[in-house]
């Protein structure tokens, strides 16, 4: 059985699916997804196509999927490029913008604010 942990934060401010598709594509900047990395332009891009995260989440449809992802990049979070080497591959290529990594650090140091919090709240006395 295959688990992937969403981050709760993400979740709250996009949604569930936007939530997994930022999930998957920082996994695959990490190293931990199966995706193509490239480093261009100065930024880490990651190529993902929306029948590849389907794949990855298959909890998502591919449509869900491609909402998701273009989701991503109408609320500022990604950008999107086609850095295919061939003119026919029209799969998308997704980096975080500096918003992006901010919204992700937010979420991440929320987590660890509310972690905190409840082990103060919960130790025995």
């Amino acid at each position: 059985m295959m688990y992937q942990l969403i981050d709760k934060g993400l979740a709250v401010r996009l949604g569930m699916p936007a939530a997994v598709a930022a999930q998957c594509l920082i996994e695959a900047m990490e190293g931990t997804l199966a995706a193509d990395v490239e480093i261009a332009k100065g930024e880490v891009w990651v190529r993902m196509g929306h029948k590849t995260l389907a794949l990855h989440a298959p909890y998502l449809s591919p449509h869900t999927a491609k909402r998701a992802l273009r989701k991503l990049v109408t609320q500022g979070i990604c950008r999107t490029e086609k850095l295919n080497e061939s003119p026919f591959d029209h799969t998308h290529w997704y980096a975080f913008t500096d918003y992006g990594y901010q919204l992700i650090q937010l979420t991440t140091d929320e987590e660890n604010l509310n972690d905190d919090i409840q082990r103060i709240y919960h130790q025995p006395r």
